[in-house]
Order: structure tokens, then sequence, then C-alpha cells
């Protein structure tokens, strides 16, 4: 799995007399969360008006900026909604194949500096645009410029520290992110950021208490429900944090996973199904939806459903161990051994020792 560092999203801890708070009020929050969405702007109606402005005054250089930020939003949604497995157009960046949003936001960016060179947050958010394709040195710079251009720019303080954090330079994000929250002490994602860098370096407790202090400022940001849930050892506390996250963003691909895992855990198959299916739905080819799925039909003695879930696990890599031991014991339960003990001897011969292989050939014997 990505770590948390790497896609940047961070946990929230609630103190003891705050959880039961927290529970009682969720259904009021998913309710108000629901009525925020349908009031927000539609962000398809938002590309359209910025591209009317820009067709109508091709020298308009802050909708040029807009639309740039427009499309980093656009890359981190995509980022959301995937997985390690997940959609292609969610791939990682790199300096030599940005993704197409990246590339249209440079391409945005670039244009708004042509027009306007002295625009302090233009070259902000071309840092911003940098850090995501992963050109750090350049992302730097542009923020350098970005602060001399306006030394109380917040937006460039709060990218600088998070600049810092993937460097691991943390007493240097401290510092930029302190500063940013000198000029706006509300500006949750810094105490996210913050949360995370304590978290780097394994100060849980002041990572818990950065991560609530963000939550009291934006009860909307769902990346800290999300890291709660995965660090919450109740699995009903988790639960609701997952729901929590896919209250405010639908189809979130990790929550979605991590829902149906806690259920699988606690004994909740029908439900966990629910979740592996959303999460086809995102992604036809979502290798672990597609294993636990086969995994719980086993469970369940419904061994034709588990076969097909199986092969469907191998048809992505012919090189999947556990899907190969496992419908080695698909088949075994079955009483095809023969069957079986092919499965088992291919996991031997990829992986030699392979322990669920060795324990179905010995029963087998």
């Amino acid at each position: 799995m990505v770590s948390s560092l790497q896609r940047w999203v961070v946990v929230l801890f609630l103190p003891l007399g705050f959880w039961f708070l927290l529970a009682c009020n969720s259904d009021q929050a998913n309710q108000k969360a629901g009525e925020e969405r349908k009031s927000a702007p539609d962000a398809e109606a938002v590309l359209k008006d910025l591209n009317r402005r820009i067709a109508m005054n091709g020298s308009d250089a802050t909708a040029y900026a807009e639309r740039a930020d427009w499309w980093l939003q656009r890359d981190r949604d995509l980022s959301v909604n995937t997985t390690d497995s997940g959609l292609a157009a969610a791939a990682e960046a790199s300096p030599d194949q940005p993704r197409e949003a990246l590339r249209k936001a440079m391409a945005d960016i670039k244009s708004a500096l042509l027009l306007d060179t002295g625009n302090a947050l233009f070259y902000c958010i071309l840092g911003e645009i940098y850090t995501r394709i992963g050109l750090i040195s350049e992302a730097d710079d542009a923020l350098r410029v970005a602060m001399a251009r306006n030394p109380n720019l917040v937006r460039a303080y709060l990218r600088r520290g998070e600049l810092a954090l993937i460097n691991r330079q943390y007493s240097v994000a401290f510092k930029y992110l302190n500063e940013a929250l000198r000029r706006d002490k509300r500006l949750a994602e810094a105490y996210l950021l913050k949360g995370m860098a304590h978290l780097e370096q394994k100060d849980t407790t002041a990572a818990r208490s950065a991560w609530l202090t963000a939550i009291e400022q934006d009860p909307r940001l769902y990346a800290a429900y999300l890291e709660l849930g995965l660090r919450e050892a109740d699995p009903r506390l988790a639960h609701r944090y997952f729901s929590n996250v896919l209250e405010i963003r639908p189809g979130h691909a990790e929550a979605l996973y991590a829902r149906a895992m806690l259920l699988q855990g606690q004994g909740y198959p029908d439900s966990a199904r629910q979740d592996y299916r959303a999460l086809l739905q995102l992604n036809k080819s979502h290798r672990d939806a597609l294993f636990n799925l086969a995994y719980l039909d086993l469970l369940e003695q419904k061994y034709d459903p588990a076969l097909q879930g199986f092969d469907r696990v191998m048809a992505l890599s012919a090189g999947d161990l556990p899907a190969l031991a496992n419908r080695g014991l698909c088949y075994e339960m079955m009483g095809r051994q023969a069957e079986a003990s092919a499965d088992y001897r291919e996991c031997l011969r990829l992986q030699k020792g392979y322990p669920q292989a060795l324990q179905g050939l010995n029963r087998l014997k």
C-alpha cells in the first residue's frame, strides 16, 4: 500500500471525552455534508466558465491561473479515487510522464505567467504543480519566488512546509507551517501536515493533537477521518470514520477498501462484499477486491464462484501466489486433488518453500 507520507493524507485522533460527541453527531454531520455537496458549484460548470472567459479574452491571466488550479484539483481527485491497483488515469506522475491533468495545469500556469510575471500566486501554483510531478528543486525555486513577491502569501508557506516534509526536513517543515499558521491560525491543512511531520518522527501524541486541531478547523477534512479509521483499534469507531470519508467523498477507493476489510474481519461478509463490489465499479481490475470476494466465497464453501474469482486474479497476474495457493485450496476442498496438487506445485516452482503450498501437498499425501 502507498504510505501515508506518499499520499499526503493524515490521521485525526479524538481524545477521551470527545469520542461520544463525535459518534452522536455523526448523522447530523453527514446530513450537513450532503447539503453542502448539493449546494457546491458543479466542477464541470466551473471549467466551462473558465474556458469561456479565456475564449473571450486570451489576455486574462487570472483565468488561466484559475484553470491551472482547477486541473490541479482534478489531479488530486483522481489520486483520491484509486489505490495501488487502481485507475490507470491516476498512475504515479513523473517528470518525464506527468498525468494529463498536470500537463494541462502546467500549460495554463505558464500562459498566466507569460501575461503577468509579477503575480505571487501564479508562482505558488507553479510550485504545487512541480511538487506533484516530482520536480522538487524546481518547486522550491518557484515557491521562493512566490514568497519574495508576496511575503504574506499563506499558501506559499504551506506548500514550502509540504516540500520540506517530503524531503524529511522536519524542523524546516515546522518553521514554514508555523509561519503559515501565524498568518492564518485556522488553516486546517497546516495542522494536518504538522501532524504528519510528528508521525514521521514517531511522536504519535503530538501528531494526534495536531490532527484534532485540524478537524476542529475543518470538520469536512475527510483525509483526517481516513487516517483515524486506519489507526483506530475500536472497530465501531473505525467504521464510522470510514463512513464519514465516504459521505464526504463518495467513491474514495482507500476508504472503501479499508471499510470492507474491517467488515470482513468483524464477520460481516455481506456488507464487506458491497464495498468490494463498489471498488470494482471504480476499477474492474482491483486485485485485492477480486481476491477478497473469492476468499469470502471459499470460506462459505461457494466453490464455483471462488474458483472464478481466483481465476480473475490469476488473469491479472499469473504469478499471484496467494491466488494460486487459494485456488489450490479450493480444488482440494472440492475433492479435485490433481488440480489442487498442480496449483500447489506451481506455487513451489515460483517460490521454493511457499508455506501454504507445502501444507497443501502434505495434506494430499
